[in-house]
């Protein structure tokens, strides 16, 4: 049978062959249908940010693409795949990015200030130093955050409404502490934790903000101050003390924050042609889904081997991944399952046309076993092929347990991760049945059968049981992080006790390898993998046997349709069913960073 084997390559190399063969002739038939069609061509293509945007495309069955109003979400990895096009066009003067109700994190703030930085260097590698045409990124914010602003730093051009405020006021969260409300409700969380930064359960369980958690909360937010300064500081060519002192004089109007050079012209939207006119002509403004159509086409060669992708996004769990059709306390509008990311992993080590794995994590953790049976899969695929680990915007606790197995490790500066510490907690309410006169009676074969009740807190014989089981949890973890960052226990002590990092520190302190956006990841992992990083080798996102989930409640949600029935299903499953009584109950022990600020503004 091994004679098979050489006429497989052969026939391999014959199909890859007719199909470049394929894509000469059909790009020569497009390329000769724009030549008749010039008038249509767009100086800029426009990119319309509103609402989420999320890092990868979301899975979707093949049948949406029929359907009316059925365009996929914006995303990072859209952004990027188009603005690739728009660099090879030689006739394109440039993109727009209307910015309206972004809703995006620092992190991805980062991203696609990278994307931009990119689409430049593809324009000038495309198109050759002699190009009549350096292609423009513009960017016209009507909504300002942060995180937008932070974006739009890296265009060459920042263009606002009249009315506009120039609004990046910095960093504030205001965390609520519910145990006073609860204990006139007659509920208290018994929580234990074996790390004191492990500040999950402490908005139920605490009537204050802990030192730890104050400390925790300043210096994530000097890492994430110090990142925004610096972007803007080196975007708009400010002193870095000047940008701190514009930042406390928030908000400024349209016309102080041109006269202070942070932005570089103020106009109405249809005014946009004839401020970014070519020549004595008025631009002509085309959004991307029709632009595309005349687009001039190149044929690349396509390497055979790809780069597989494992996007995973929710709060961790065993059994399979669920979205919901909304956000629930803990778990949130998704879980990430470990019965699902097993088979996942698997289908990557059987597959030999990926010669790499980037596992793309945005996870603030979640179920300790969950995680670790998610580890041993993930530890066994990279015995067999590179893994490399982008984390998003959390990848802690249990997010940054699953990362661990990977070579390497890449992050944005503004990336939440660490965590490295456990917690468990139960809700007692005893008190809460007394105050309705509700009377239980409590029935039990076996000692310890009562063990996750909430009728009473955790005491003697049973709470030793339960800081046992937290103590050797918390250790497996430290020696996970250890083996994979290969940290001296005496320094993983500096770093753990549930103490969270942004992606800087991490890195600063070897949690992580290297900073940069998914791309950086996905070079790394063809270098590890010997394959050219020159954008040949395809990305392709690993499936499993068996059916996925189909659309994401999130992409429903951008897309504006409404629910289906089989996720109203789902939800009212989650909430009857075992994934909602898991949660301060079954589920003993959490690998959770909770109650973080948050990252998207």
């Amino acid at each position: 049978m091994n004679f098979l084997k050489p006429i497989g390559r052969g026939l391999a190399a014959l199909g890859r062959l007719l199909g470049r063969l394929w894509r000469w002739f059909f790009y020569g038939l497009l390329n000769g249908r724009r030549r008749l069609a010039r008038r249509k061509w767009a100086d800029y293509v426009v990119f319309e940010l509103d609402g989420e945007v999320v890092e990868r495309t979301p899975p979707q069955p093949w049948y949406m693409g029929l359907l009316p109003f059925a365009s996929p979400p914006v995303t990072l990895e859209s952004l990027s795949r188009a603005l690739a096009a728009i660099a090879a066009d030689p006739d394109v003067y440039g993109v727009l990015f209307l910015v309206r109700g972004a809703q995006i994190s620092l992190a991805q703030g980062q991203s696609l200030a990278a994307l931009f930085q990119r689409f430049r260097k593809w324009d000038a590698a495309e198109n050759g130093p002699q190009r009549t045409i350096e292609k423009d990124v513009v960017v016209y914010l009507e909504a300002m955050s942060n995180a937008t602003y932070l974006m739009a730093a890296a265009a060459n051009r920042i263009l606002i409404p009249p009315q506009a405020d120039w609004n990046v006021l910095g960093l504030h969260t205001e965390p609520t502490f519910l145990a006073n409300t609860l204990e006139k409700l007659g509920v208290q969380a018994d929580v234990i934790r074996v790390a004191p930064w492990k500040t999950a359960f402490d908005r139920l369980a605490r009537s204050e903000m802990s030192e730890a958690e104050r400390e925790q909360i300043n210096r994530l937010f000097d890492g994430w101050f110090d990142s925004l300064v610096t972007a803007i500081s080196q975007g708009r060519v400010l002193g870095e003390n000047q940008v701190r002192s514009l930042i406390d004089q928030a908000p400024l109007s349209a016309a102080a924050a041109l006269e202070k050079t942070l932005i570089d012209g103020i106009a109405y939207e249809d005014e946009l042609p004839g401020l970014l006119s070519i020549g004595d002509r008025e631009a002509r403004l085309q959004p991307y889904g029709r632009a595309r159509r005349y687009l001039k086409r190149k044929h690349r060669p396509s390497h055979p081997r790809s780069i597989g992708v494992i996007s995973l996004s929710g709060t961790v769990m065993t059994g399979k991944s669920r979205q919901f059709p909304t956000a629930l306390p803990i778990l949130g509008d998704s879980t990430i399952g470990s019965a699902t990311v097993q088979q996942l992993v698997r289908a990557a080590a059987k597959d030999d046309s990926l010669a790499a794995v980037v596992l793309h994590i945005d996870s603030g953790g979640g179920s300790a076993l969950a995680s670790d049976l998610m580890w041993r899969e993930l530890s066994l695929l990279a015995r067999k092929k590179p893994l490399v680990a982008y984390l998003g915007d959390v990848a802690a606790s249990g997010g940054y347990y699953i990362a661990l197995p990977a070579h390497k490790i890449v992050c944005q500066p503004a990336t939440l991760t660490g965590s490295i510490g456990v917690i468990t907690a139960k809700l007692i309410t005893s008190e809460a049945y007394r105050k309705v006169a509700a009377n239980r009676v409590s029935l039990r074969r076996g000692k310890n059968a009562d063990l996750y009740a909430d009728s009473r807190p955790w005491r003697g014989e049973q709470r030793d049981k339960i800081e046992d089981s937290v103590t050797a949890s918390y250790q497996a973890f430290k020696d996970r992080v250890a083996a994979g960052r290969h940290l001296s226990p005496e320094r993983l002590e500096e770093l753990a006790g549930g103490r969270v990092w942004t992606g800087s520190q991490a890195a600063e302190n070897g949690l992580v390898d290297e900073l940069g956006d998914f791309a950086v990841a996905v070079e790394r992992a063809c270098r590890l993998a010997d394959l050219p990083t020159d954008g040949r080798v395809a990305t392709v996102a690993v499936e499993a046997d068996q059916p996925l989930m189909a659309l994401s409640a999130k992409a429903l949600e951008i897309e504006g349709r409404s629910l289906v029935l089989s996720d109203l299903a789902e939800f009212a499953f989650a909430v009857l069913g075992r994934d909602w009584s898991a949660l301060l109950g079954q589920e003993r022990i959490w690998l959770l960073a909770d109650g973080l600020p948050p990252t998207k503004s």
